[in-house]
């Protein structure tokens, strides 16, 4: 990764071709250097959580505090992961804002066609 895009020669023979993304400990790298793949990439594996516990959100015998519970051990986790160390652009926070109140509001049982106003 980095500017240059020259294969790396070693004395051994062994030669490295540059890449222009890499994963790490989990955690998505690209030549860019934002966080904006990474962010992207939380993001898709929540949906992919979201939609396997999609038949959890919709019973109604499982009340709202659990729902949230399974909320924040899972879902929070694997949208956050890592965030505290991450530089996150406005654009980025409103989707990862927007992630976030499709799972609630799957939680509440609401569509995004039912608007919920909040009292503050």
């Amino acid at each position: 990764m980095g500017e240059g895009k020259e294969i790396l020669k070693f004395e051994s023979g062994e030669e490295i071709e540059p890449c222009t993304e890499c994963t790490c400990l989990g955690t998505k790298i690209d030549q860019s250097g934002d966080d904006t793949t990474e962010i992207k990439h939380r993001i898709s594996q929540t949906i992919k959580a979201i939609n396997a516990l999609n038949s959890t959100w919709w019973l109604r015998n499982i009340n709202t505090n659990r729902k949230l519970y399974i909320y924040r051990t899972i879902m929070q986790s694997i949208l956050m992961y890592g965030a505290e160390v991450r530089q996150i652009p406005t654009r980025e926070i409103n989707k990862i804002l927007s992630t976030e109140m499709d799972v609630l509001r799957g939680s509440a049982r609401k569509s995004r066609m039912e608007r919920i106003k909040m009292n503050i």
